[in-house]
């Protein structure tokens, strides 16, 4: 490898270094003070990067946040394939962990702000499009799923994830742990027989499409 190889890596590795921490340090100001008081100003003394390095690395506000939200929905993700086919409890357990994780206040943060704020919504709904078909294929579980319509299973995770996003919101101003477990509770008993049911009695669509195949 050449020097100007490695000058070339180093600065590759610099650039990388302190888009992250920009990114790092915006989902840290929303997480602790909200969208909008996470100014450039205290995204940039959190980041130790100046005003004039934040727009080397990204020529807006906006485009910054666009890459928080990506930044977030990966983490996301990464936390519902973490779910694997683990039994419906479970799984519904760390979902709702999931939705009240810190990370996902600042996802909310932001579709929140979106609904007002018409460039920010035209940016972050592509990057939502592609969260929640995600975690709608995620939702799709071999074990679980085994002779059950996967547009169910879809439908199930999506109303869940749905209902669990909104406790962790109003949990903030109205907590009711007891009401919460109920919930929990509710929803694994229903997944539990809907999933069952599917599965015994499969729906007189599903059966006319076999018998036109």
């Amino acid at each position: 490898m050449t020097e100007t190889q490695r000058v070339r890596r180093t600065q590759a590795e610099r650039t990388a270094s302190t888009k992250a921490a920009l990114v790092e340090a915006t989902i840290e100001t929303i997480t602790e003070i909200g969208y909008y008081r996470a100014s450039l100003g205290e995204i940039c003394t959190r980041a130790g990067v100046s005003k004039g390095g934040l727009f080397r690395h990204f020529d807006s506000r906006l485009a910054l946040v666009v890459e928080v939200a990506e930044e977030v929905g990966r983490r996301h993700l990464a936390g519902f394939r973490a779910l694997g086919d683990a039994p419906v409890g479970e799984m519904l357990v760390l979902t709702r962990n999931q939705s009240r994780a810190q990370i996902n206040a600042v996802w909310f943060e932001l579709l929140i702000a979106a609904r007002t704020d018409a460039e920010l919504r035209e940016q972050l709904t592509p990057v939502a499009a592609r969260l929640y078909a995600a975690v709608d294929e995620l939702a799709v579980v071999p074990s679980v799923g085994a002779g059950v319509d996967p547009a169910v299973l879809r439908l199930m995770g999506t109303s869940l994830v749905h209902m669990f996003d909104g406790e962790a919101v109003l949990r903030e101003v109205l907590p009711r742990p007891e009401l919460e477990d109920a919930r929990l509770q509710a929803a694994i008993e229903l997944s539990n027989a809907l999933v069952a049911l599917r599965r015994n009695y499969p729906s007189v669509a599903i059966e006319r499409s076999d018998k036109e195949n």
